[in-house]
């Protein structure tokens, strides 16, 4: 199957059913889902137990700046007062120049796509993100 995508034709490779509700993961954000499209390869996902959720989708779902310095593979995020930096594949994080750490999952980039582990993003907006295994839903609210 293929779709159009910016203009080019992508072919899909569509999984069965049984696969796809396996292995989706759906993320709620103020009762909304994250708007990802399926094939793109921006859908969110879980590896080593923990789930991974897009970088562009979650920084828009909360308003966030996004800027992506190549040279360091560095990203900054700011909204309002709150300036947040983050490299490709580092534990070290700096929220409002303060060190903060990922643990058992770094920033990583996938399918082009820049992934950032949801517990501790929830952390760093200072939301709580609950998981649900049954529907495998994680749910952001806000505190």
């Amino acid at each position: 199957m293929g779709v159009v995508i910016d203009g080019e034709k992508v072919n899909l490779k569509l999984p069965t059913y049984e696969e796809a509700i396996k292995n989706r993961v759906l993320v709620l954000v103020n009762g909304k889902y994250l708007h990802t499209v399926f094939g793109t390869g921006a859908e969110p996902f879980v590896e080593n137990g923990r789930t991974m959720i897009p970088l562009r989708a979650i920084a828009d779902a909360f308003g966030f700046e996004v800027d992506w310095e190549q040279s360091e593979e560095k990203i900054i995020l700011t909204k309002d007062d709150k300036t947040i930096i983050l490299h490709m594949g580092e534990p070290e994080i700096l929220v409002d120049g303060e060190t903060v750490y990922f643990e058992d999952a770094v920033p990583m980039i996938k399918n082009s796509r820049t992934f950032l582990p949801v517990g501790k993003i929830a952390e760093i907006l200072g939301v709580q993100v609950e998981w649900d295994g049954e529907t495998r839903t994680a749910t952001f609210i806000a505190e």
